[in-house]
């Protein structure tokens, strides 16, 4: 994640003993250590164990806030997850809310936790994947919006073979470890699952069943990048259950329109190429719009 948006991905990192640690990207594969994230107030952003954090701009202010999980009790249920609001008026220089928005019981206080932003079920808003401990896979979905999420709870997630778990359905050990991205580059997402043994297991998407409407594989409108990272020329990968007219836009991390494309695609598979070239380095949203419906994704451009 570019979290200081300079064009060049950095790395969050969490820590057993409960500290998150920020990495600057230095632009040649190599990292530097800019330190530990404190709030507005001036206190460490910390848990007792096993922190957990991930990026995102939950708000969609364009502005990346910080998820961060952890451990904070010495019970199996003290799991706490919380998110801190980026409210810097600089894009390169992130500043962590003391008011957090809390999620602990509307999503899981369960300990060990990790935690990634994800829409998962295809209706437009941002949901969360959680891996756990004892190996399960857990999905928590928006019933708000993406400018103000919501949530009331969180089902298990499924495969052909019954619940993902990596410690009684699979020979794991536990401690899923979830990463969400359309692996196979078809327009469904598809699960990486890491365990304690150090496996990695890969659960091929074919339709979440998570939707209220979820009939086949493939039902509804669906849009992804590729080249990407990018210096400039990238595609949008889309998937039309009809012949529609698609707009492409794609804006700047101050949400000012900086390119657009309006085709008519037909049904099926199909890639629109787009040009920021001439765009500097940094964070850029892509949304594609057909008949009503918005999907939406990050853009980084390095140079």
């Amino acid at each position: 994640m570019d979290f200081n948006n300079d064009g060049i991905l950095d790395l969050l990192l969490g820590e057993r003993n409960g500290y998150y640690n920020f990495y600057t990207g230095n632009g040649d594969g190599t990292l530097h250590f800019i330190g530990r994230p404190s709030d507005t107030a001036g206190d460490p952003i910390e848990r007792n164990s096993n922190s957990s954090g991930y990026l995102d701009d939950w708000n969609e202010d364009g502005y990346i806030d910080f998820i961060a999980g952890g451990y904070n009790t010495v019970s199996v249920s003290g799991g706490i997850l919380q998110v801190h609001l980026n409210v810097s008026n600089d894009p390169t220089v992130p500043l962590w809310s003391a008011s957090v928005i809390d999620l602990t019981s509307s999503v899981c206080n369960k300990w060990r936790i990790t935690h990634q932003t994800h829409d998962l079920d295809g209706d437009g808003d941002k949901d969360i994947v959680l891996g756990y401990e004892m190996g399960n896979v857990w999905f928590a979905e928006n019933i708000g919006t993406n400018s103000n999420p919501a949530f009331n709870g969180y089902i298990q997630l499924q495969c052909n073979d019954g619940p993902i778990n990596v410690y009684t359905n699979f020979n794991g050990g536990g401690r899923a470890r979830e990463n969400v991205a359309d692996y196979n580059n078809d327009g469904v997402p598809d699960l990486l699952v890491g365990c304690n043994n150090g496996w990695i297991y890969y659960f091929e998407g074919y339709g979440t069943g998570i939707a209220e409407e979820s009939s086949t594989a493939i039902s509804e409108f669906r849009m992804n990048l590729s080249e990407v990272p990018t210096t400039g020329l990238f595609s949008v990968n889309l998937t039309l259950p009809v012949a529609s007219q698609v707009e492409i836009s794609v804006f700047d991390a101050t949400g000012r329109l900086i390119n657009s494309n309006n085709s008519y695609c037909q049904s099926g598979f199909g890639s629109l190429q787009m040009n920021i070239t001439d765009s500097p380095a940094g964070m850029y949203m892509v949304s594609a719009s057909v008949e009503g419906l918005t999907e939406t994704a990050r853009l980084i451009k390095i140079n």
